[in-house]
C-alpha cells in the first residue's frame, strides 16, 4: 500500500488540480484565479512532508526557515510588479511580430490540450535556457548560488531567489507565451502545470515518479540538481518538465544510486544564511569563497565525489 500512495501523490494531485481549475473557470471566474489551487496545496505539500518525509531531517530548520519565510512574501512582490512590468515590454514585441507575420501567431484553432501543450513547450524552452546560462555564467552564477546556499530541499525554499534572478529569468521566461499572444484560458492551465510542478519539485516528500520521471522535472531530479557537487547539479534545467533536459543531453537520473543527501554548494561553507546577507552575496562572492577556503576540511569535497562513485 506505502508503494501505490508513493506513486499516486503527484499525478492525483496534478489531475485534480486540473479539473480543479477547469471548474473555476466554469462557473465564470477570471482564468487568474486558478492561482488560488497553488496556495490551497500549500498545506497539503507541508503536511506530506511530515507524514512521507524523503529525509525526516529536512524537516527541521537549517538555519534557514525565517530566511524562508521572509523570501515568501518579499518575491510574491517582486515576482508580480516584474510581472506587470515584462508584460508592457512584451506587448510591444507582441504587436511588432504580428505586424510583421500580418496575423494572430498563436494557433487558437488547435484543439485546447494541444494549445496547451505548446505553451508548455515553449514556456519550459525559455525557462530551460535561462537556468542552464545562470549555472554556466560565473556573473549570473553569484545570484543563482542564492537559491543553490540551503542545505535542505523542502516546499518552502522553492520560492528562494535573489531580485536579481527575477529579473533576468523573469523577462526570458515569460516572454515566449506573452508575445505569441496565448489566451487566458490556456495560460491558465499552464500555470497550474508550473505551479503544482514547482511545490513538488522541492517538496520534501518520499513520492516515486515512474515514468513521470520522463516528463517533469521534480523529485529525485531535481535533488540531483540541487547536489553540492557542481558536477553533479549542472543538470536538470527544467523548472517543470524535463525533455528539453533529454533533448539537451542535460538529464541526470541514475539508476545505481539515489540522490544526494549533501545538498548546497560544496567549498562555499560561508555562505550566508540570513536574507539581508544573500541580497548582498552576489555583489561579495569573492570575499565568500575566500573565507570558505579557510573553513574547508581539506578531502571533504573528494571524498563526497568517491562515496557517490564519481
Amino acid at each position: 500500500m506505502h508503494n501505490v500512495v508513493r506513486h499516486l501523490i503527484f499525478p492525483v494531485t496534478l489531475v485534480a488540480s486540473l479539473l480543479a481549475a477547469r471548474e473555476i473557470m466554469a462557473e465564470g471566474a477570471a482564468p487568474e484565479a486558478v492561482i488560488l489551487i497553488w496556495f490551497g496545496l500549500m498545506p497539503l505539500v507541508a503536511l506530506l512532508e511530515r507524514l512521507l518525509p524523503r529525509h525526516p531531517d529536512w524537516n527541521r530548520s537549517h538555519h534557514d526557515l525565517l530566511t524562508d519565510m521572509i523570501y515568501f512574501p518579499t518575491n510574491l512582490v517582486v515576482a508580480g510588479s516584474l510581472t506587470a512590468l515584462w508584460g508592457g515590454l512584451h506587448l510591444v514585441l507582441a504587436t511588432e511580430l504580428q505586424r510583421a507575420v500580418g496575423h494572430p501567431v498563436w494557433p487558437s484553432a488547435w484543439p485546447l490540450p494541444l494549445q496547451i501543450l505548446l505553451a508548455c513547450a515553449a514556456a519550459e524552452l525559455f525557462a530551460y535556457g535561462s537556468h542552464r546560462w545562470m549555472h554556466e555564467n560565473a556573473f549570473l552564477w553569484r545570484f543563482h548560488s542564492i537559491h543553490h546556499s540551503s542545505k535542505r530541499v523542502y516546499w518552502l525554499n522553492g520560492i528562494r531567489a535573489h531580485p536579481g534572478e527575477h529579473v533576468f529569468r523573469g523577462f526570458i521566461s515569460s516572454m515566449p507565451l506573452a508575445i505569441l499572444g496565448a489566451p487566458p484560458e490556456v495560460l491558465a492551465y499552464w500555470m497550474v502545470f508550473s505551479r503544482v510542478g514547482g511545490l513538488f519539485q522541492h517538496a520534501n516528500i518520499d513520492f516515486a515518479l515512474g515514468p513521470f520521471a520522463w516528463i517533469f522535472s521534480i523529485g529525485e531530479l531535481h535533488r540531483w540538481h540541487h547536489s553540492a557537487l557542481r558536477v553533479e547539479a549542472d543538470h536538470n534545467y527544467g523548472d517543470t518538465f524535463i525533455f528539453w533536459d533529454t533533448l539537451f543531453r542535460t538529464r541526470y537520473l541514475p539508476r545505481e544510486i539515489e540522490a544526494p543527501h549533501d545538498v548546497g554548494i560544496a567549498g562555499l561553507e560561508a555562505f550566508p544564511n540570513g536574507w539581508w546577507q544573500q541580497q548582498l552575496a552576489p555583489f561579495r562572492y569573492s570575499e565568500i569563497e575566500s573565507e570558505s577556503l579557510s573553513l574547508e576540511r581539506p578531502g571533504a569535497v573528494e571524498s563526497r565525489t568517491e562515496g557517490r562513485g564519481g
